[in-house]
């Protein structure tokens, strides 16, 4: 074989490589939702930043005003994100996302306007806040149901871990952008720029509303509230849905609530400042970057359990080391790998989930694992974080890593069970490209 010949052979099977990585992105409206995610996220950690930023100024430099914003952001979930979840799966999805989006620009847009007239207050603030809390709660649902049907069922493992980075990569380019404008600027300006976020997530899901298909209407379905228990009665009778979301609602409220107390274990552990934590809140957010990127080199079709099993002990472990471990150099490295093992565990639940569903049900267990997820992280996390007052925050931070390890053990004794149940439900998968 000639030298260009051979180059060339090397060339194709890097492309093919590449290719098969990629595979998510193969699907041209899949792109849109994924650069929607992308510049919706930005804007909720940028508002996260910023909004906890003047909380923090206007409620007399208190730290329980930040973790209020927090709180607003999350937990309209667990109340409308559950009609959100019925409504898409009777309205098109791509539509709905962006009416959730809009909300959230126009409730940026507002807080711009008081913080530059001066009538920003703090009870003005939290409205703000609250209302995009409800429009994250709209949204999310909504784009978490229609990606199955617009990748097909070979490629939504694929396309969750991609639409993974888009989410954790979020986190350093909205507060990063977000950080230049509020210093540089003024909160006015940097609510802006979280409107300008949020606008262009409109528009990019506004683009694909004609390829997000309308799940059909087979029979005359209930009520709301009624559409809500029916949503619940499936999952209860649909195997391994509920399984999985007990499984997943132990992962936040042991593993990722708990990270909030990081600034309070950079101070004491490691006798640090910002710039310590800074670097442990950058290792997690670079570690959940790399997680995804690392599976989806390793091929669409992989197995769902394993891939679980495995990134639930790793989204443990190293919060024990991250926790017991005074060295930040060790620390680091801990940060990143559990937030790599937390992204990949959190897109394994969504992939297996959806894929599990039928079309006409993906709303609603999206809108049930949303509200458990968000509801217990910022619920269990002030919990976490009341606690420090009487425990070391290291021991804080280990004893849940630990406990999620433990609680791993069930599940992995069930993992036939499971696959097998996951596996029964290919045949009523109902994608495409």
């Amino acid at each position: 074989m000639s030298r260009n010949s051979a180059q060339g052979w090397e060339e194709s099977d890097t492309n093919r490589g590449l290719k098969e990585m990629f595979s998510a992105f193969e699907v041209i409206p899949f792109r849109w939702v994924w650069t929607a995610a992308l510049s919706g996220n930005s804007g909720r950690f940028a508002v996260i930043l910023v909004a906890g930023w003047e909380a923090y100024r206007l409620g007399h430099h208190s730290s329980f005003w930040p973790s209020m914003v927090s709180l607003l952001l999350l937990i309209p979930s667990m109340f409308f994100g559950l009609f959100a979840g019925s409504a898409a799966d009777r309205r098109n999805r791509a539509r709905m996302a962006a009416s959730g989006q809009l909300v959230n620009a126009v409730s940026c847009a507002l807080a711009a306007i008081f913080a530059a007239t001066g009538e920003l207050n703090l009870f003005y603030l939290l409205v703000f806040t609250a209302a995009i809390g409800i429009g994250n709660s709209i949204q999310g649902p909504a784009w978490q149901a229609m990606i199955p049907d617009l990748v097909g069922r070979d490629r939504l493992l694929n396309a969750s871990m991609t639409a993974r980075i888009a989410q954790q990569g979020a986190e350093l380019t909205g507060p990063a952008i977000a950080t230049i404008v509020l210093t540089g600027w003024g909160p006015s300006e940097a609510f802006m720029l979280c409107m300008g976020f949020y606008l262009a997530g409109v528009g990019m899901l506004w683009h694909i509303r004609h390829e997000a298909t309308t799940p059909e209407r087979i029979t005359e379905r209930p009520r709301v509230v009624g559409q809500v228990v029916e949503g619940f009665e499936y999952i209860r009778k649909k195997a391994p849905l509920a399984t999985m979301l007990v499984w997943v609602g132990l992962h936040c409220s042991l593993t990722m609530a708990s990270v909030g107390i990081l600034p309070a274990v950079a101070t004491t552990n490691l006798n640090g400042n910002a710039g310590a934590y800074g670097l442990l809140l950058t290792s997690f957010g670079l570690g959940s970057v790399i997680g995804p990127l690392f599976m989806m080199a390793l091929g669409r079709r992989l197995p769902a359990v394993p891939i679980l099993l495995v990134s639930g002990v790793l989204s443990g472990l190293p919060l024990v080391s991250l926790g017991l471990v005074h060295n930040l150099g060790i620390d680091i490295i801990s940060a990143a790998i559990a937030g790599g093992a937390q992204a990949v565990f959190m897109a394994g639940i969504y992939s297996a989930n959806q894929g599990a569903s039928t079309d006409l049900m993906r709303g609603r267990v999206a809108s049930v694992q949303l509200s458990l997820t968000t509801g217990t992280m910022g619920i269990v996390g002030i919990g976490w974080g009341a606690l420090v007052a009487l425990v070391s925050p290291g021991i804080i931070l280990a004893l849940p890593g630990a406990m999620f390890v433990c609680a791993c053990v069930p599940f992995a004794l069930k993992r036939h069970e499971i696959t097998r149940a996951l596996e029964s439900n290919a045949d009523e998968f109902k994608g495409g490209i």
